[in-house]
């Protein structure tokens, strides 16, 4: 007489078929024996990322290891359960971050590196001897085992790429990543990190991540002297525009990395901001004290339009592959927004750059 046991496998282990044996039979067993002892995943040397790149963005392509079936070969008896199961090491902790980026449809979850701002995302496949290769699996569930006889062989793929996951410090990506180990046995006796069958480790080539920016300069506007009556009502202008201009110097350049917004500077964005807030609309307050009242600063752009000011403005003709230096012409001038009493006519305001 036979007996037939569903076996139910603890964390993320699952099961493709049942377990028969026979009461009377011996005690089923398997030994296994790695193959290989690590492989590497080639990935590109240096990456340079945009400073404002989103969270979230991939930094390189996918990069995967082959996809083969002998990882580790086994001798069963009594149709024991064996497979592979993937787990983080070295400078990728336990926990993913709260980012999931997609490969080929699929969810994947990112996880920490050594560099901050820098996640990796993994995923892959498991092969079973009896039961073929699984769909793609998410790292968090990247382990399977499978019921087979006599001599099995047990193996993977693992996928992986490079995810930006906050501001970046420029450092270097590199070192172990994941471990394979051998899963053998039953139900809940199973042991899922056989050290005796042999660990295979995973690793990646060194990344030197870059940050891309521009250098900018500060900027002082000397404004000139002016008399009350120069502003004869509300709204008018000071006589004599004050010239200056915003430098954006040495932008780099780049080459796109082929799936990913990594590798360049796709725009640029400024926008200026008055540190003591506004007066009206575009006009900015001044600050210091003593200070003069009843006026503020108000810019124009080239073509001598009011400028935005807490605005994000594209800037124009920025080349992504040359990149390079650029200058933004201005113009600033006092605005009357009231009754005006004489002092020093001072303002300060920030200049924020981002790169996408």
């Amino acid at each position: 007489m036979q007996r037939i046991n569903f076996i139910r496998l603890i964390r993320h282990f699952l099961l493709a078929s049942l377990l028969v044996f026979s009461s009377a039979g011996a005690w089923a067993t398997a030994s296994c024996k790695a193959n290989y002892s690590a492989f590497t995943l080639s990935l590109p040397a240096t990456v340079a990322v945009a400073r404002d790149l989103p969270n979230g963005s991939l930094l390189t392509a996918w990069v995967q290891t082959s996809q083969l079936t002998n990882y580790y070969t086994c001798t069963v008896t009594q149709s024991t359960a064996t497979g592979v199961d993937f787990e983080a090491a070295g400078i990728v902790t336990g926990t993913p971050t709260s980012y999931k980026v997609s490969y080929n449809g699929n969810s994947v979850s990112v996880y920490p590196t050594n560099v901050p701002g820098v996640g990796i995302a993994l995923g892959g496949f498991v092969y079973m001897n009896g039961c073929g290769w699984t769909g793609f699996l998410d790292f968090t569930v990247l382990g399977y085992r499978c019921n087979a006889s006599g001599v099995v062989s047990n193996g993977g793929q693992l996928v992986a790429a490079l995810v930006k996951t906050g501001d970046i410090t420029p450092a270097t990506v590199s070192g172990l990543v994941v471990q394979a180990f051998s899963c053998e046995g039953l139900g809940s006796a199973a042991v899922c990190n056989n050290l005796a069958a042999g660990v295979i480790n995973f690793s990646i080539t060194p990344v030197a991540i870059t940050v891309m920016t521009c250098t900018t300069p500060d900027v002082s506007v000397p404004m000139g002297t002016f008399k009350t009556t120069d502003f004869p009502g509300v709204g008018a202008l000071s006589p004599n525009p004050a010239g200056f201009a915003i430098q954006l110097l040495n932008c780099p350049g780049g080459t796109a990395v082929s799936g990913t917004q990594a590798g360049q500077i796709h725009s640029i964005q400024y926008r200026i901001d008055p540190t003591s807030g506004t007066l009206a609309t575009n006009v900015a307050a001044l600050s210091g004290s003593p200070s003069a009242t009843g006026v503020g600063i108000e810019l124009f752009n080239s073509s001598g339009a009011v400028f935005p000011l807490s605005t994000n403005t594209t800037l124009s003709g920025y080349n992504s592959a040359s990149g390079g230096s650029y200058s933004i012409p201005m113009t600033a001038r006092y605005y009357r927004t009231g009754a005006i009493t004489a002092g020093p006519a001072n303002a300060t305001m920030t200049l924020t750059v981002s790169y996408l």
